[in-house]
């Protein structure tokens, strides 16, 4: 029985002279599913164009040979559907509450932020074609979104978040972004999107500014009402609760607007 050195030099030979037989290609298979693993894959959450254009073309090219030896079509999808469990709804809302909450200068008609199943439902449904891009065009009129990307594990789900919140570097109230992105994290404070739903995907072959991944993990969150409009402030200053809209009737929360103070947090 020959080696399995002896065997793979002459795979490599046959694979050059494109004469390779069926078990020479299952062989190089398994090598090069062996050696996926050790490569290693970026990890960092990418929300901003500037983040994904330092993306290194390495991940890229292990990608491309893989195609090759598989026949992959390198055509975007989603396996399957990654439901957000209650723990992930509730820590996503507590992160956006928390954020609102801590804004500087303090917000005056700062609204307390609800879940919102349809919302969550459009944002699964965008989701699922894998589309590093907004959309669709149409509802981009009347609500917000947010993307994250990674293409590494993550611990918590607002692992995916954490980079909309990093841009309040990038803003200063009231004025629009200073030069890098920040309309993420305007997104997360408008004082009036009271409402959000998320979903996330396991994308396949995604196409993420000049390269593609081989698998990632795709984070969309909706918003309503629709923030960043052109020209206004994402929220008015003052004492917290004290411009609060009267279909409130007064009640503060956290610094925020609430129709209901009986409210489970963890922060």
């Amino acid at each position: 029985m020959m080696s399995f050195t002896g065997t793979w030099s002459s795979c490599l030979l046959l694979f050059h002279r494109a004469q390779m037989g069926a078990a020479c290609v299952q062989l190089l298979l398994a090598a090069t599913l062996w050696m996926v693993p050790h490569m290693g894959a970026a990890a960092a959450v990418l929300s901003s164009p500037a983040e994904l254009l330092n993306t290194t073309q390495a991940g890229a090219d292990t990608q491309s040979d893989f195609r090759m030896l598989t026949g992959a079509t390198g055509v975007a999808r989603s396996r399957r559907k990654r439901a957000i469990s209650s723990r992930e709804i509730n820590a996503l809302l507590d992160y956006h509450n928390r954020v609102r909450s801590q804004v500087f200068p303090p917000a005056a008609n700062m609204e307390y932020m609800l879940w919102d199943e349809g919302l969550a439902k459009s944002a699964d449904s965008w989701a699922s074609r894998c589309v590093w891009d907004h959309g669709p065009t149409h509802a981009m009129k009347y609500m917000g979104q947010n993307l994250s990307v990674t293409s590494g594990r993550y611990q918590s789900i607002t692992d995916l978040i954490r980079s909309w919140y990093d841009e309040r570097h990038h803003f200063s109230y009231p004025n629009r972004c200073s030069g890098s992105v920040c309309t993420h994290y305007t997104q997360m404070v408008w004082a009036s999107s009271n409402r959000v739903g998320c979903a996330v995907r396991k994308c396949f072959n995604m196409y993420v500014f000049g390269s593609t991944w081989r698998e990632a993990t795709l984070l969309v969150c909706n918003y309503s009402i629709k923030g960043n409009w052109v020209g206004e402030a994402p929220y008015k200053t003052g004492r917290p609760c004290s411009v609060c809209p009267s279909s409130y009737g007064g009640s503060c929360w956290r610094n925020q607007c609430s129709p209901n103070t009986k409210r489970l947090s963890s922060y």
